[in-house]
């Protein structure tokens, strides 16, 4: 996997959708995450857990990413949740004031269960 390399896993884990990550999220590839989440919006699913255990380092435009797919969820009565945000990648997430922007939980299960 290169440097800014982006890997997106879908799952089921009950009635929740969830989006696995890997790797980095930066401007080259933000919008692919965008776009996999919209599709998943767009589609129907009323919960999505993403997964930032796997995730080394992001920038602004993936907290932008991220922004816009919760206001579709929104607006489409689905729930976005994120699950996994620790170390350096929640720092960022405090740097920038995010971290009550997005519904957090430690860990996928409590983000499922909390979903279903």
């Amino acid at each position: 996997m290169s440097e800014s390399a982006l890997t997106i896993a879908e799952t089921r884990q009950g009635p929740a959708c969830v989006v696995a990550l890997t790797g980095r999220i930066d401007s080259s590839n933000a919008s692919t995450l965008l776009t996999s989440l919209a599709t998943l919006i767009a589609a129907g699913e009323k919960a999505i857990v993403v997964d930032f255990a796997a995730i080394v380092y992001l920038t602004s435009a993936a907290f932008r990413a991220l922004l816009v797919a919760s206001d579709q969820a929104e607006k489409n009565g689905a729930r976005l949740a994120l699950c996994g945000v620790a170390g350096q990648v929640r720092e960022l997430f405090e740097m920038g004031g995010l971290l009550k922007a997005f519904n957090i939980h430690a860990s996928r299960e409590d983000a499922c269960t909390q979903l279903g």
